[in-house]
């Protein structure tokens, strides 16, 4: 059956999109991704349907979770909160589930899921299996055994949820409509905003106030704790030429060039106003690439060499660092003061280099050669500075900027509670909101119509989110206003004119889809609280907790 996926394919590039493979969120704490010394804990690792859990089983389902990270990570850098033993445990979990309930899972429906979320030729409309064999599952060291495992239990977790969701939960056609009328009603608004932007001239900048502001803001302004280190580099474009002869050196460089241009399609390539390239000059691009990748690897294997010297050199102390160098003939330089989260001036392409350099010791003075952009770094710690608290000297300028900033927010939000209170008023008298506006020489803003579902609102004031301005106007009733609704830059006070119904023909064309939309999430929600009740029955969620060292219940 899976032979059949590797017929008639012409798409060569393979890129997994994290869209398209879909599966449950695990409800775990953020702790690890990386099943390595999860083993380590005994041989006991819980039990599941009165059975002990194999460490057989387990490290199954641990690739199948790795498997699941590459997918969505395919260019090899997950995430430290990608929690894989979670989601082992998940999918440990769910294995039980599709025994218990019966549920097999044929070729034909495993084929069919690859056919539809493995990326497709946009000419052909076709997935090379073949490709993603080659250039993926054995990129990370998968088999097509694992990955067909992989995709069977996908399948197999749908078909679960069709069998678990009771279909009374799901939503009834009149429940649809009901929420559709609703969630496409238009309100027609108007409103009166207010700004900062509008005060800043008027804040009185004392001095007295300044100093007493900083006094009582202190802790916003103390400076972190700061690193500075020495650092050597390898720098990419040095080893261009050794790059060139070793390319030259492959028979069918040609050949291999045309076909990524091939498998990648022209569309691919675009200069830098997104223009689609020239064959030629895309060929170029492409083999500039194959260039700098090599040079770069040329500049880590120098790096690599560097420190293996460095890290040899008795005593271990920084100052080695500039003793290795001058025997290589490399240039040592040296960092301001800087915290990890600081850009620092000529490292602006190796901020991984930043974050090692932070967790130096005297002890271990010396960071692993860091491969940044167009360089690899290694450095040295100098010394930690500890945090301190500025005089108000040194930051006058930033504090007074953030005085001002503050009193003119403060004047907003003063000019904007007068003018709700004065409208309110002025409306239970009878008064427009147009003539009450007036009455405080306030500027009335039309807003476009807008419903629950709109995404964006042409004229609004950026600063002013779209969502607290329909959160107010569908509180309101028609013909009232609503009290000042501070925002982080000022606020607003919103009038509602009227809502008005959808119209007939538009309930009847998007019934259907919201309808299935509608199902699908009530499908999701009810899944999720069954997985969430029945993963904590099994006992997986206290073992995994207590496999990880975390003493809550």
């Amino acid at each position: 059956m899976f032979g059949t996926i590797r017929k008639h394919q012409q798409w060569l590039w393979v890129v997994i999109i994290a869209a398209t493979i879909v599966s449950f969120v695990a409800f775990f704490n953020p702790a690890q991704n990386s099943l390595t010394g999860f083993f380590n804990g005994g041989a006991n690792y819980g039990r599941l349907d009165g059975k002990p859990i194999s460490q057989d089983a387990l490290r199954s389902f641990g690739r199948q979770a790795e498997l699941l990270a590459h997918l969505r990570f395919p260019d090899g850098t997950i995430p430290a909160g990608f929690d894989v033993t979670a989601l082992a445990y998940q999918r440990l979990f769910f294995d039980s589930k599709l025994k218990e309930y019966g549920i097999t899972v044929s070729d034909e429906a495993v084929a069919d899921w690859i056919r539809q979320n493995l990326p497709k030729d946009q000419k052909t409309g076709q997935v090379n299996y073949d490709a993603f064999v080659d250039t993926f599952l054995k990129r990370f060291n998968f088999t097509e055994t694992e990955f067909h495992q992989f995709a069977r239990q996908e399948v197999g977790v749908q078909q679960l949820q069709q069998v678990v969701v009771v279909p009374g939960q799901l939503v009834t056609p009149r429940e649809a409509q009901e929420e559709f009328r609703h969630n496409n009603e238009q309100a027609i608004a108007s409103g009166v905003f207010f700004s900062a932007s509008n005060h800043v001239a008027a804040v009185n900048l004392n001095a007295g106030a300044i100093a007493q502001f900083f006094t009582n803001q202190m802790a916003n302004y103390r400076i972190p704790e700061r690193t500075v280190i020495s650092y050597v580099q390898w720098n990419a474009d040095h080893y261009r030429t050794n790059a060139e002869a070793a390319l030259a050196k492959v028979p069918d460089l040609a050949a291999r060039i045309e076909s990524a241009y091939q498998q990648r399609g022209a569309d691919a390539f675009r200069d830098k106003d997104g223009n689609v390239m020239a064959k030629p000059a895309a060929l170029l691009s492409i083999r500039q690439q194959a260039v700098d990748s090599q040079a770069l690897g040329e500049a880590a294997r120098a790096a690599r060499d560097f420190a293996n010297e460095l890290y040899a050199l008795e005593p271990v102390k920084p100052e080695n660092l500039a003793t290795v160098a001058a025997k290589y003939g490399l240039a040592v330089q040296q960092t301001q003061p800087f915290s990890e989260s600081e850009r620092v001036a000529g490292l602006e392409d190796a901020p991984a280099l930043l974050r090692e350099a932070a967790r130096l010791t005297p002890d271990q003075p010396f960071t692993k050669p860091v491969e940044g952009a167009h360089a690899v770094y290694l450095g040295a710690l100098q010394r930690h500075l500890p945090s301190e608290l500025p005089t108000l000297d040194s930051v006058r300028a930033r504090v007074t900027a953030d005085y001002r900033r503050v009193k003119s927010i403060e004047a907003a939000h003063a000019a904007g509670e007068a003018f709700g209170t004065a409208v309110n008023a002025a409306l239970a008298q009878g008064k427009t909101f147009e003539a009450a506006a007036a009455a405080q020489n306030a500027r009335v803003v039309e807003l476009a119509p807008f419903s629950l579902v709109t995404q964006s609102l042409p004229g609004l004031d950026p600063r002013v989110g779209l969502a607290v301005i329909k959160d107010t106007a569908f509180n309101l009733k028609p013909g009232a206003a609503s009290r000042f609704i501070q925002t982080p830059d000022g606020g607003f006070v919103l009038f509602l004119k009227e809502r008005r119904p959808v119209d007939a023909a538009l309930v009847t064309a998007g019934l259907k889809g919201f309808m299935e939309e509608q199902r699908q999430q009530r499908r999701e929600e009810a899944f999720s609280a069954w997985y969430q009740a029945e993963f904590k029955k099994s006992g997986l969620e206290a073992l995994l907790k207590q496999r990880k060292g975390d003493p809550s219940p």
